[in-house]
């Protein structure tokens, strides 16, 4: 299933007998407007979208091809172009500050509960609660800037560093845990100089013929090094964790650079197999519910169900028929909490999708990451009697079940209420959360099949961000170097209209998609 950006693509080059890049980008500036990247270079953004003309041009008229491939290279060598793309980051720039003025209003809100944080956090408050690795060849062990204590009003992002030993302490401890949200979303996490030593330790341990080295002759881990440097507050290249979309690393390389960065080795993964593709499109252009609802039935199982076989079409039509229900009750229009969005919408979309998998299980209620906990206990020295570090705490963890190791391969962040892609929690959970807490995963795996370069490329990770009935999935691989690439989806919405039911066959084939490369890691590792 297509999103908005490759329906526009497909459609354009398929009703044109003469296809131009140009009049591509006029007739669906919309479409350019609200996609990404969103970089205010204007090459970046034209060296992407030309990228995905061609790809698709290739696809679908590949016997025109060069012509095409001619006529792209000399628009983009026109200056109208740069005009256009400049109009393009003018107006986005317009929006923001539109966005920043009506939420204006909010700061003082935001004041009130950093107060309501100072007082939680007092002493007299606190009485109501309780109380290196070695440098492998192919990726670093992750500078992890925000693990130690508070110290000069540095915020930590990290949770309390200690284990729950038993029933009634696990109550106080996730009592307290929510108690310093209010902390937790003050904003980004100023870099110390402690961790600042770190992070350059980390680096002058790293192996320089086992770097990645670009084909402009730039080598990525020594660019994210000095950019680090240059950083006041913590970001995910501390952890030289590179995310191709954000904003900080799109105006440091060039255009072809994070090209040749995107698409660097990327793990392979089967495509949905032709009946899969085909039920999905058996309800797409479909808005009417009845219709939906009689296409659900007589696609159900009797008696001849079998699991291997039926499990995702089954797990299909689960989901479309919970959806449909929602839509007709109107609950997607209300006002509704995180847990809610769990039980009624995110259980049945994703967690009920992996029931076919025996060898994994997805872990909900803050449950805090194994694999984050194994590289700090790595590195820590502790004391006499000192607990053993904890990991991060997710919404979910997708781990593996059994007595055995317990690896895990993905995990996820969720809220209540979606504002936009500029919300706090969201830029904080995508932008250095998540892809921290998939490095661990993806570090543990990797260890588990001795860093062999050739199973290595092929391992990931996999995260959701859901926030209110927007999500987005994002992947964690390590193509080359010590690097750790961070790639994500575009945004996907939950239609909470029968008129835009079309976006929940997007979403359930991308759940489908990363459950086949979860499968992929399953087997390998």
């Amino acid at each position: 299933m297509a999103d908005n950006r490759t329906l526009a693509l497909v459609s354009y080059i398929e009703d044109n007998t003469q296809c131009s890049y140009t009049e591509f980008l006029n007739l669906n500036r919309n479409v350019v407007l609200s996609s990404q990247p969103f970089s205010k270079e204007w090459n970046v953004l034209d060296l992407t979208w030309a990228r995905r003309f061609l790809k698709k041009a290739k696809e679908l008229k590949e016997y025109d091809y060069a012509t095409i491939e001619k006529e792209v290279k000399k628009q983009c060598a026109n200056k109208g172009l740069q005009n256009y793309w400049e109009t393009i980051i003018y107006e986005r720039e317009k929006m923001e500050a539109q966005r920043a003025h009506l939420t204006g209003s909010m700061r003082v809100y935001s004041k009130v509960a950093e107060r309501n944080s100072e007082i939680l956090s007092s002493e007299d408050y606190s009485n109501i609660f309780s109380s290196n690795a070695s440098v492998s060849p192919g990726i670093e062990p992750e500078t992890d800037v925000s693990e130690n204590e508070e110290d000069s009003g540095i915020s930590n992002l990290d949770t309390p560093d200690h284990e729950e030993t038993n029933d009634d302490q696990e109550i106080k401890e996730k009592t307290n845990y929510k108690a310093n949200m209010f902390k937790e979303n003050k904003g980004p996490v100023r870099m110390s100089e402690e961790n600042r030593e770190e992070f350059m330790r980390a680096y002058k341990e790293m192996d320089k013929k086992y770097m990645w080295k670009l084909s402009s002759g730039r080598i990525v881990e020594e660019e994210l090094y000095k950019l680090g440097l240059e950083q006041e507050f913590e970001h995910a290249i501390h952890s030289f964790i590179l995310d191709v979309e954000d904003e900080l690393i799109m105006d440091h390389f060039t255009g072809r650079e994070l090209e040749e960065i995107g698409s660097a080795t990327i793990p392979e993964v089967p495509e949905l197999s032709n009946e899969i593709d085909g039920f999905l499109g058996k309800f797409l252009g479909k808005t009417n519910l009845n219709e939906i609802r009689q296409t659900i039935k007589e696609s159900m199982f009797g008696n001849d169900y079998n699991r291997e076989k039926h499990h995702d079409i089954d797990y299909i039509c689960l989901a479309l028929y919970s959806l449909v229900r929602e839509i007709e009750n109107g609950n997607l229009k209300n006002t509704n909490l995180e847990n809610w969005y769990n039980c009624h919408i995110w259980n049945i979309i994703f967690d009920q999708a992996f029931g076919d998998i025996k060898a994994v299980a997805v872990v909900r209620g803050e449950s805090t990451s194994i694999s984050t906990a194994i590289r700090k206990n790595k590195k820590a020295k502790r004391k006499a009697g000192e607990r053993r570090k904890i990991g991060r705490r997710g919404d979910w963890i997708l781990r593996a079940v059994g007595n055995g190791n317990k690896d895990e391969f993905g995990a996820g962040e969720a809220g209540k209420d979606w504002t936009d892609k500029f919300g706090t929690k969201y830029l904080k959970e995508i932008g250095l959360k998540l892809p921290k807490t998939l490095k661990d995963m993806l570090m543990n795996l990797m260890e588990r099949i001795n860093w062999i370069k050739e199973v290595r490329k092929n391992i990931q990770t996999v995260g959701i961000i859901h926030e209110g009935l927007m999500m987005s999935l994002v992947y964690a691989d390590n193509p080359k170097g010590y690097i750790c690439r961070f790639r994500r989806s575009d945004l996907m919405e939950v239609p909470d209209t029968a008129e835009k039911f079309d976006s929940i066959l997007m979403i359930l084939a991308s759940v489908l998609n990363a459950k086949s490369a979860i499968r992929e890691t399953i087997k390998i590792a």
